[in-house]
């Protein structure tokens, strides 16, 4: 495969042809997406206009996209696919919304009547498939069948499980989804307990209603939350009367200065 590469780009793919022929693309844009991340990506959101200043980095965004679209997943290890996948999602979105510049919210860039058409659109040629985001997250979800990966893709929404300031990888992705999952529940406004009339009800997430059933596994959406969730949400859940109610999803841009 013959690319144009950035310097920074190019001298990770030297490093990583020293490790495994087989995973060099990968390793070398997981190394600097996780640069690009770090400078870029904080608990508050994307510092979308400081990275559209930087023209470098986003043409390596543009050179890591083109590179995680060109490993061949069948020849990696389960985890080394999920952490692909994950990374992938992950980095169009953020190549979208560098590229595209909505200001307001990303489902500014869908066509017709359909507010969330940008995600069933095909942008994506992976595996050598043209498929939309929903597409690649359907795969990663009917692959690996891991809730965690809910916390884990962005897209690029306030609602959303924030950008990690890292990419995933295969040595630590447990602990890393562990991590992202934890975080997300823990943080304000993602469950909130509230008693009343003998009654216990968490408001929390719709991803919890609109993906249900991909919690059925560990017990569906309320032992999930007891599992991963803050202190004061696992005990409602324990004592036995605490309902699910779903807060609107806030789809306006995960900005940040």
């Amino acid at each position: 495969m013959k690319l144009k590469c950035t310097t920074a780009l190019a001298s990770a793919l030297v490093l990583a042809l020293a490790v495994s022929p087989a995973s060099a693309d990968l390793t070398a844009a997981t190394k600097a997406f996780g640069k690009l991340l770090e400078r870029y990506a904080t608990p508050r959101g994307v510092k979308y206009d400081a990275w559209r200043e930087a023209g470098a980095d986003i043409r390596q965004l543009s050179e890591i996209l083109m590179l995680y679209r060109n490993v061949d997943p069948k020849t990696l290890e389960p985890n080394e696919r999920k952490a692909l996948y994950i990374n992938l999602y992950n980095a169009a979105i953020l190549d979208l919304i560098l590229l595209r510049n909505p200001r307001v919210s990303i489902k500014e860039l869908s066509k017709g009547v359909n507010s969330l058409e940008i995600f069933n659109r095909n942008g994506l040629t992976f595996d050598g498939k043209v498929m939309s985001l929903n597409d690649l997250e359907k795969r990663l979800r009917d692959e690996f069948k891991d809730p965690r990966i809910h916390f884990a893709v962005n897209c690029a929404s306030k609602s959303c499980p924030p950008l990690r300031a890292e990419p995933y990888v295969a040595a630590s992705l447990d602990n890393q989804l562990d991590e992202a999952t934890r975080a997300y529940l823990a943080s304000p406004d993602a469950v909130q307990v509230t008693t009343g009339g003998g009654k216990t009800t968490l408001v929390t997430t719709k991803i919890f209603e609109w993906y249900a059933a991909d919690f059925k596994a560990s017990g569906g959406p309320l032992a999930f939350i007891r599992k991963f969730g803050p202190p004061a949400a696992a005990e409602a859940i324990a004592a036995g009367n605490a309902k699910l109610t779903f807060a609107e999803y806030d789809w306006d841009l995960n900005s940040a200065k």
